[in-house]
């Protein structure tokens, strides 16, 4: 197979370039044996003579030059390429591609880009925001942030923060629940996603439960159309206390019977199981870490 022979053809490329086996060692910091052995190697692959040899010097034929003008960038080209990605352990630059949902996006994950961003001005970011769990292997994904059980043995782990679903609902709204039995009685927003059904069990600190029915009369197919919703008084919902904390400081949105929990989230970064991790992705992965691990 021609693959086998990229080696020899590097090699045959360089000793055309300076007409002599022994400066092209040198270049090449190889025996000159070894040199010749491999262009003899490609000329018996090919079956035509590339180089003529003589004591004094080294003359390419008309076939060793058609070949010669069509790989010379061979081996430049491969050493740039080599540089180029060693350069990104020294100089940390490239692409980190993540995934989150948006609420995850919004409230935790974008402040801590732009940190990041500003450590590191040469890095790159390409966002796949979605509130689907999207296949970390196919989609190429670096690194995610995501809730509930991993989906694939090939990817790792780590615990980043603990979080609970509560129950939030506008200022705008004049009377509110004050227990979790009143609750099918007050208007409902719900997102339409599998992630959050129809019967609500609540928890508080004593371990006291609670089953309700909520009614929807507003739903929503992503927390980017069903915030918005909560905000401008449409009804109660649900959403990770992580996420509503800041909607919360800013007044868009208060707790509703605030003792009360729909559930316990943890948070994970997930990331594929390899070997060698770019150093770009390492840094991002601690920063986040450091920045929002409990």
């Amino acid at each position: 197979m021609l693959i086998n022979y990229l080696k020899a053809i590097a090699i045959f490329s360089t000793v055309a370039e300076t007409e002599s086996f022994t400066e092209a060692g040198r270049k090449l910091q190889m025996p000159r044996g070894k040199v010749s052995e491999q262009v003899a190697k490609l000329e018996a692959y090919l079956g035509v003579k590339l180089l003529q040899r003589s004591t004094r010097r080294v003359s390419i034929t008309a076939e060793g030059q058609a070949l010669y003008q069509q790989v010379q960038g061979l081996l430049p080209s491969a050493i740039q390429g080599v540089d180029e990605v060693k350069s990104f352990n020294s100089e940390i630059k490239g692409v980190i591609r993540l995934t989150t949902t948006q609420d995850h996006y919004e409230t935790l994950l974008l402040p801590l880009l732009k940190q990041f961003s500003e450590l590191y001005p040469k890095v790159q970011f390409d966002l796949v925001i979605s509130e689907e769990p999207l296949s970390i292997i196919d989609e190429s994904i670096d690194l995610a942030i995501r809730s509930g059980d991993l989906p694939d043995s090939n990817l790792v782990s780590l615990p980043l923060t603990s979080t609970q679903l509560k129950l939030y609902a506008s200022p705008l709204l004049k009377e509110l629940p004050v227990r979790p039995e009143q609750l099918p009685m007050f208007p409902w927003v719900s997102l339409s996603t599998p992630n959050i059904g129809n019967n609500l069990t609540l928890q508080n600190s004593s371990d006291d439960v609670v089953q309700v029915i909520p009614v929807s009369q507003h739903k929503a197919n992503n927390i980017a159309s069903y915030i918005p919703l909560l905000q401008q008084g449409f009804g109660i919902g649900v959403l990770a206390e992580v996420s509503a904390r800041e909607l919360v400081k800013k007044k868009l949105l208060i707790p509703v019977l605030s003792k009360w929990h729909v559930q316990q989230l943890q948070l994970s970064l997930i990331y594929p199981a390899r070997l060698h991790m770019a150093k770009r992705t390492r840094l991002l992965l601690d920063f986040i870490r450091n920045n929002l691990g409990d």
